[in-house]
């Protein structure tokens, strides 16, 4: 074995031969209270784990899924996997999966795929599960989490693949990404460097079925044996001062969660709430996977800055599971920058108006849905260029497919189609995303795909339905906006499962305000549930267009 595939499986599961007696991971309970385990201890629990796979049946290069809720559990037999040279592939667990998506459509996705010789299961969730492997005749032997007696004898071995990661994205049905030892491993020191952490991680709630979860989240923290703390998402949503409170009053360093957490920070916390609370040991505070909104980051900073928290800790970043999860972000101590830009100028290959350039501070700006949010630079070994429709570079200031190449792109679908191999090989990732470089940094506007070009013009529906939440004329739980082509008319649909009622008017008025009169605007009031989401809560905008131009999407009541 070379010594580069040596120093990766290291990056990995090093610690195990060398654990730390004086930092642990903290796991909250469902009575509130918290149990912690050393590094020694969780890596003893690690091996016994491996051992019981082993015996088991296990073997190097199987790819194993885990229906596992987010514990000492999940750690014990992701690491248990990886030391013995399997693949664990997680799995979304049944509640999480909602919105038209059902959990045996989910899983017959990607057992058709895999077919798995063995499913490691939480005895809660066992019955759903046997029940659909057999409906599916996958013949996969349903594991408990289990120990072994032993430890001395269990087997290590070297695998070349870290995670199969399932993702069903915004825009398809579930499909396999291949993350090698080597991807993840680069990405994981990209990570590190960047966020320069030294004694204290973070207090992660994040679902670990998803790749900011897993590897932000989970990973990060554990690979650098730093002193780590664990929620489930259903206690961060229950208790969300409780998780506020942690930072409070222990040096955690990081945190790291989409726009939709600092929201539900916002709505659950008041000041009075932190008296007597310290935040200025927290340095990097992590904002991506989502539209980044400037408004709630400003008053995120607003909430937490009496009580020594900095802006210049907000380091929000762009990256996606194909690249493994960073790709950029802004440096430790930098406080990031915001751009206003004209939202005329929209078209790939031109030059965009940049009308300012200030600094993302407690202070809110006027009309946040013009303003992009910095994502930074590109993280250490990665390249990131600006392509317009021809594929060419571009230079700054110009919007265009974001392109990324580096040791941390994913090693490629399972079972590709020719697009897919187009899309992502050999470390080259074509990413759907647009966005421009100004000084270096990256500006993430959003999907290709989720825009419309109207007299030639790309229009972004997460530019719309940033303004239509910033004045509360939607809520983005309960309502999204899509478009597309309705034969050869540019339609702008806003979808709301919540009757708009007088504010009716005033959402067509700002979808005209972006689509001009060349668009056909519509507002559709639909029964709740029916807007469909992935497993991480995000609209699945194509399916719901697809329902619309099908003659599928039914209005409830006249909105």
């Amino acid at each position: 074995m070379s010594h580069d595939k040596t120093a990766d499986h290291a990056q990995l599961t090093g610690w195990l031969d060398d654990p730390a007696d004086d930092r642990g991971v903290r796991f909250r309970q469902d009575d509130g209270s918290w149990s912690r385990l050393t590094y020694r201890e969780l890596a003893d629990r690690v091996v016994r784990a491996g051992a019981a796979l082993a015996d088991a049946g296990v073997r190097k290069g199987d790819v194993v899924p885990l229906v596992l809720p987010t514990g000492e559990d999940f750690v014990s037999q992701f690491f248990g996997l990886l030391a013995i040279g399997a693949t664990p592939s997680v799995l979304p667990l049944p509640q999480a999966i909602r919105g038209g998506e059902g959990y045996t459509n989910q899983l017959r996705a990607i057992a058709g795929r895999i077919v798995p010789k063995h499913i490691v299961v939480d005895h809660r969730y066992s019955e759903v599960i046997r029940e659909s492997s057999d409906e599916l005749k996958t013949g996969a032997v349903l594991l408990e989490p289990v120990h072994a007696d032993r430890a001395d004898e269990a087997p290590r071995a070297y695998g070349e693949l870290a995670v199969l990661q399932f993702t069903s994205g915004s825009r398809g049905t579930p499909r396999g990404l291949r993350i090698t030892i080597a991807n993840l491993a680069a990405n994981l020191r990209m990570i590190s460097g960047w966020m320069a952490n030294t004694h204290y991680g973070a207090v992660t709630w994040l679902p670990l079925y998803h790749d900011m979860g897993l590897i932000g989240g989970l990973l990060g923290g554990l690979t650098s044996q730093l002193e780590h703390a664990l929620m489930r998402p259903e206690q961060f949503i229950r208790d969300t001062k409780g998780w506020l409170t942690e930072y409070g009053h222990t040096p955690y360093q990081s945190m790291c969660m989409p726009n939709f957490g600092f929201e539900r920070v916002l709505a659950r916390t008041k000041p009075e709430h932190l008296e007597g609370m310290d935040f200025s040991h927290v340095r990097s505070v992590i904002s991506g996977a989502e539209r980044i909104d400037p408004a709630v980051l400003s008053r995120f900073v607003r909430l937490l800055e009496p009580h020594g928290f900095e802006a210049s800790a907000l380091m929000p970043a762009y990256g996606l599971a194909e690249g493994t999860l960073a790709v950029t972000g802004i440096g430790p101590l930098e406080t990031p920058r915001l751009v206003k830009v004209s939202g005329i100028e929209r078209r790939l290959g031109e030059k965009l108006d940049i009308r300012e350039v200030t600094e993302l501070t407690a202070d809110p700006v006027d009309e946040p849905w013009l303003w992009q949010v910095s994502c930074g630079r590109a993280l250490a070994d990665t390249r990131v260029d600006i392509l317009d429709e021809e594929l060419s570079p571009q230079p700054e200031g110009v919007l265009g497919e974001i392109y990324v190449e580096g040791p941390a792109v994913a090693d490629g679908y399972l079972d590709p189609t020719p697009e897919d191999r187009a899309k992502l090989s050999d470390g080259k990732l074509y990413t759907g995303d647009a966005g421009f470089v100004l000084d270096g940094e990256l500006y993430v506007v959003g999907r290709l795909g989720d825009s419309v070009k109207i007299n030639g013009q790309s229009v972004f529906v997460e530019d719309i339905e940033l303004e239509l939440a910033a004045g509360d004329t939607i809520s983005r739980q309960h309502a999204t906006v899509v478009a597309g082509m309705a034969g050869s008319v540019p339609t702008v649909l806003v979808v709301t499962e919540r009757p708009l009622g007088e504010q009716l008017d005033e959402a067509l008025a700002i979808v005209r305000s972006f689509a001009g009169d060349a668009a056909h605007t519509e507002v559709l009031h639909v029964k709740s549930g029916t807007i469909p989401r992935t497993s991480s809560r995000k609209p699945r905008r194509r399916a719901l267009w697809l329902s619309y131009v099908a003659g599928e999407l039914k209005e409830r009541v006249k909105a």
